[in-house]
């Protein structure tokens, strides 16, 4: 135990913050689901990568959803790892410059020509990882109380092998078509991706972002807030120019998988497993395609 001590969570003005956002999260849950059924009721593609197959919304959902179950009852009685507050002021003015990045990001990338060019990849690196770790490196207002043990190693390797055996590599899984692709630009495009989704991503949504928004408002707005924010940034990279339809279908596919890593991160704090979970979430088709054609 650190003697760094929780936040004000307790007060009246944080209880009631905090169910406020959690029942905003829950209606937005529910009335995106009703309108991506309604208007897109043969699921959606998860990728904006061509020849991305279109995946059926039971087999979109249920993989998060098996993951998120595991979460909460693997081990049945983790100790809990609250994030503690150093300071109140450098928490809340890193907190506030990491929500600015997380809205500026998609508002640059739906700047037209930006999601499909090299800009992406530079807006994506610059603000989320080298502006954002700055801003984390100096405002270090919330440490997190970590506990040991192997259960933060072997249960999120349990949560991570079933939601992939539900998920990337479930017999019901379409593949991807790359035949448009040369495969050593395949290599290269699907390894920057690793390293700027699947590293990049967590560690701002997840490890910066969620951690601080715990600290203030609680576990469950800090997940919720995380995922909705993680969910919308591709709105610039997979939108289709209709806001009505596209928020609803991100919220729903990967606002998803982002509640996952959420709770992932919530009751384990391992960064690996979660940054696996993301690179396989990203990766494995890929790793299908160059193992067996």
């Amino acid at each position: 135990m650190t003697s760094s001590t929780p936040l004000i969570p307790n007060s009246p003005w944080t209880k009631t913050s905090g169910r406020t956002i959690v029942a905003i999260g829950i209606a937005l849950a529910i009335g995106s689901l009703v309108i991506v059924a309604v208007a897109l009721p043969e699921g959606a593609a998860t990728s904006s990568d061509p020849g991305a197959p279109t995946v059926s919304w039971w087999a979109l959902l249920l993989p998060s959803l098996a993951g998120i179950i595991l979460c909460l009852v693997l081990p049945w009685a983790p100790t809990a790892q609250p994030v503690l507050v150093r300071d109140v002021g450098p928490l809340r003015s890193s907190t506030t410059i990491l929500l600015i990045i997380a809205v500026v990001f998609p508002v640059i990338v739906g700047i037209p020509g930006v999601a499909s060019s090299g800009w992406y990849l530079l807006a994506k690196v610059s603000l989320l990882t080298v502006v954002a770790g700055i801003i984390v490196a100096l405002f270090r207002g919330c440490e997190i109380d970590r506990a040991t043990g192997a259960w933060r190693w072997w249960a999120p390797t349990v949560v991570v092998a079933v939601w992939t055996a539900l998920g990337p590599a479930a017999p019901w899984a379409a593949p991807n078509d790359f035949s448009g692709f040369d495969p050593i630009d395949l290599l290269i495009i699907s390894s920057l991706t690793a390293l700027t989704a699947g590293v990049g991503e967590e560690l701002f949504y997840r490890r910066w972002l969620q951690t601080r928004i715990e600290a203030l408002l609680g576990p469950w707005p800090g997940i919720i807030i995380a995922s909705s924010a993680f969910a919308l940034m591709h709105l610039g990279s997979h939108g289709t120019g209709e806001p009505l339809i596209d928020i609803p279908r991100l919220l729903v596919t990967h606002g998803s998988f982002g509640l996952f890593m959420g709770v992932m991160w919530w009751r384990y704090r391992n960064l690996t497993l979660i940054i696996l979970a993301h690179v396989i979430s990203n990766g494995w088709a890929v790793g299908e395609f160059f193992l067996f054609g």
